[in-house]
């Protein structure tokens, strides 16, 4: 049975992708800063699950987390960054605490996380999987992403050069792009029908994304089915980053 550790686990995606694993039969790990959710999360789960308070962003935290669930449930197969923030402001309103914000709470929670997994994969040498999540606007440019759009990017590049060194160790590593998802991160812009017809009008598929659609895409990444993909950044966006399509009249 594959044990898969999902970071950010009480969250829109997060969620949706533990009840995806585990109707698969996956064993969990699940981590974030809410024991209290991630407690409720795992009670309504038909499978083992670890759970784990902390927050991954500081240093140190995501090996410790690592190490005791490893204790727990044996060897991490599986692992899904499921943490991030968002932060829209233009350049010039940007504060450089800003900056630092934004890239703690993705890059840098991604590359503790990534790296602790790696650490353990190489340790027990099982064939592994690992999928990050970026973002549409890491590569397709929207105004006042300026902040995120380059964190979601450090996101990107991780798991490309981490995918690059590990390809050889039977350690897969691929990474998600989404467009808006309807959540409470993305706040005012989907926290209402309006708001959510309002921004699914400049998608090509007239839609918002749902925590299952990405959900979906990251649990085959994680499945042998997906045994041959590596080191590939996949845009899951209703063809938002490249279709153009023409004005409606």
């Amino acid at each position: 049975m594959n044990t898969t550790w999902i970071t950010g686990a009480a969250g829109t995606v997060g969620s949706a992708l533990a009840e995806s694993l585990a109707a698969k039969g996956h064993r969990l790990v699940l981590t974030g800063r809410d024991a209290e959710r991630l407690q409720t999360l795992a009670d309504r789960l038909d499978t083992p699950c670890h759970i784990a308070a902390g927050d991954v962003a500081e240093p140190g935290v995501a090996a410790d987390l690592r190490v005791s669930a490893e204790a727990a449930m044996g060897p991490i197969t599986g692992f899904a960054h499921c943490v991030g923030s968002t932060f829209i402001k233009p350049l010039h309103l940007t504060r450089e605490a800003d900056f630092e914000a934004v890239m703690k709470h993705n890059f840098y929670s991604a590359a503790y996380c990534l790296k602790a997994f790696v650490d353990g994969a190489r340790k027990h040498r099982e064939p592994s999987a690992a999928v990050l999540v970026g973002s549409l606007v890491a590569h397709a440019g929207f105004p006042n992403h300026e902040a995120i759009g380059s964190a979601k990017a450090a996101v990107a590049g991780l798991a490309l050069s981490t995918a690059a060194t590990y390809a050889d160790k039977g350690i897969r590593v691929n990474c998600v792009h989404p467009a808006l998802v309807v959540s409470p991160l993305a706040g005012r812009l989907t926290d209402s029908d309006e708001a959510i017809a309002r921004n699914s009008k400049p998608n090509p598929m007239q839609r918002i994304g749902r925590g299952p659609d990405i959900a979906g895409l990251m649990a085959f990444l994680l499945s042998d089915e997906a045994s041959w993909i590596t080191g590939q950044n996949i845009n899951i966006d209703g063809g938002q980053a490249l279709i153009h399509p023409l004005p409606r009249g």
